[in-house]
Formats: C-alpha cells, structure tokens, sequence
C-alpha cells in the first residue's frame, strides 16, 4: 500500500506560505516518501487556487515532483465514471455536486485519507456508507505518516 493522501485545494495557501509546523512537516513528508492522489479537475484547482503565487512549495510544484519522481496517483475520467454513487446516498451528500468526485478520489485511493478545510466534504468522506475513510481539516488530524 503507497502512503497516498488527497489534499483538497481550500489549504493550497498553507503550503504557499508555510508558516503552520504542522504543514511544515507535511511538505517535507510529501516531498521525502508521501504520494498524492489526484484527479485531473483537482489539479485545475490547484492552478487556480496559486494564482500567480511563486513559492516553491505549492501544491502545484509538490505535484509536479511527484509525478516526476512517480509518486503521483492521478485517477482517470473513467475510474470516476465507473464509481457509482447510489441515489439514496448521493440525496445524503452535503458536499456540492463538484466535490462528488473529489469523494470518489478519496475511496479510490489506497488509504482512503484526505485533508480539507471542507467542512461538508469532510463529513461526506468521513461518513460515507461501506467505507473506512478519514478526512481531517488540519495534518495533525490525519494519520498521514502512518
């Protein structure tokens, strides 16, 4: 099993600025042995959420090396296609229906272990019904090192 994580892009500017420990130490993991699982719209949200910013450790540039270095699971259009979420549990989502597939990244990856500011995507990974997911809203919530 990788040590994959989904960062949502609502805490892109803590890695931008880096100012907390806690992300800190989650970069210089990320950087060191960690993998990120993403999806092509998340790393759109990654661009955007940077906006010009030229520090070296956005999230935009973690990806970069990772996927570099081959650490980087990105899943497809048609992994995403092929999740299907059932009706009655998609009327239960409190998240907006352009998270859906963030969710979807989340119980694909290996670890099923997200971080979000989203308080409704949270909750939404955290409840999912049939899976044992975890989504804090800070890395010292999450047990990424494990």
């Amino acid at each position: 099993m990788k040590p994959d994580l989904f960062i949502d892009s609502n805490v892109s500017g803590h890695f931008a600025k880096l100012v907390r420990a806690d992300y800190q130490a989650l970069a210089q993991w990320l950087y060191d042995e960690g993998c990120l699982v993403v999806c092509q719209s998340l790393i759109g949200e990654y661009v955007t959420a940077i906006r010009g910013s030229s520090a070296p450790r956005t999230l935009v540039a973690i990806t970069d090396r990772l996927q570099r270095d081959g650490r980087l699971r990105q899943v497809s259009k048609e992994e995403l296609h092929a999740f299907l979420i059932r009706k009655p549990v998609r009327r239960r989502l409190r998240s907006n229906r352009a998270d859906h597939d963030f969710i979807k990244v989340v119980l694909l990856s290996d670890r099923k272990l997200a971080l979000s500011e989203d308080r409704k995507l949270a909750h939404d990974i955290n409840d999912f019904p049939g899976f044992d997911a975890h989504c804090g809203s800070s890395p010292s919530e999450i047990a990424y090192r494990d």
